[in-house]
């Protein structure tokens, strides 16, 4: 798992460091305050392992640069992903994976890539480029292949490469690439007939008479449908809170020992079906030992999501993100016992930062 993420000179971050997570991770704290950026700064990082977004089918740099606005691209925009667009600084991300500390770091050239700070043990080189199989000794001074350090970085982090590359990033974008998404997990579902489960979720509060899943033509294309009593209608045609479920089960159904960051998964969801997306997304958490980050803005998620780790007996950790004007992002854990006196009060836990 992460136990720690590091941030420096991302987006509206200047500094932040979040220690001492567990399995299940839950970021609140008002608009502004970073937590989007945490779960890029995770992603980002993943990028180095795997570039490209196999959801999506866009490389992951790409992505984080576009997917608030619809907007632009590593090639014209890249600066955007700079603290006050200042691209002299690095951007620097360091995750704690148990006991290795790994950091990347960003750098602006026209070559969109994670760099790997390496440490003097593993060669003099400084950085490393698992993408462009290459290494550097100062960030603009690519040196070229090295086979030999190719060999040697796998050898060395092949257990946190095989951790990083399947990281999930799942957010209310991704209801765009059904397209894609249904084709990367359709087949990893039906493999082990895992659709069962995800139809038990649809049939325990969106649509009670759901049977099956199954692909139906609808001209030169074929699409995702869900076969009811009477009729099978597609899963495009469902409510927003049926088809964001439906995504975020079936990725989690078909991960294993990775993180999965989720942004606010509350989006369209009626507070029952919220309690049933998350005890389906918890129960899986523990079965195929998935690390969770989740940002939110619903003190009922939080209310939920407290009850259901105990039932799932998975430990859970709440952080209170509060940025300064300078960038200098604030981290409060939060304890069962902080909320229950918040709660005595008559005080939310969202509106800390007014208190």
């Amino acid at each position: 798992m992460i136990k720690s993420i590091q941030i420096e000179n991302l987006r509206g971050i200047k500094k932040c460091l979040i220690e001492n997570l567990e399995q299940v991770n839950i970021l609140i704290g008002k608009n502004g305050a970073g937590k989007s950026t945490v779960l890029e700064a995770v992603y980002l990082a993943s990028a180095w392992a795997q570039p490209f977004d196999e959801y999506r089918l866009e490389h992951k740099l790409d992505y984080v640069i576009s997917r608030r606005m619809n907007r632009g691209s590593w090639k014209d925009s890249r600066e955007i992903l700079w603290h006050k667009l200042d691209t002299s600084n690095q951007v620097r991300i360091l995750l704690s994976l148990e006991k290795t500390t790994l950091e990347f770091v960003l750098a602006d050239t026209t070559t969109k890539t994670i760099w790997l700070k390496l440490p003097r043990k593993i060669d003099k080189w400084h950085y490393y480029s698992l993408e462009q199989k290459k290494a550097t000794d100062e960030l603009f001074a690519i040196t070229g292949i090295n086979a030999d350090i190719h060999e040697l970085v796998i050898k060395t982090y092949l257990g946190q490469i095989n951790f990083l590359e399947k990281i999930a990033f799942l957010d209310q974008n991704l209801t765009q690439y059904g397209r894609n998404f249904e084709k990367k997990i359709w087949p990893s579902l039906l493999a082990k007939r895992l659709d069962k489960e995800l139809v038990s979720m649809i049939k325990e509060e969106y649509e009670p008479q759901a049977e099956g899943l199954t692909y139906m033509p609808i001209g030169s294309e074929y699409t995702l449908a869900l076969q009811l009593a009477d009729t099978t209608v597609r899963v495009d045609d469902l409510g927003d809170g049926a088809k964001n479920a439906i995504i975020y089960v079936a990725a989690l159904l078909t991960l294993r020992n990775t993180a999965v960051l989720i942004e606010e998964p509350e989006t369209h969801q009626h507070p029952a079906g919220l309690a049933t997306v998350l005890s389906f997304m918890l129960k899986i958490a523990k079965q195929n030992n998935l690390q969770l980050i989740i940002t939110t803005h619903s003190i009922e998620l939080i209310k939920i999501v407290q009850e259901l780790v105990r039932k799932h007996e998975l430990p859970l950790k709440i952080f209170y993100l509060e940025r300064t004007e300078n960038g200098i992002v604030d981290v409060r854990e939060l304890k069962k016992i902080d909320l229950q006196i918040l709660e005595k009060l008559g005080l939310d836990p969202r509106f800390l930062y007014i208190l």
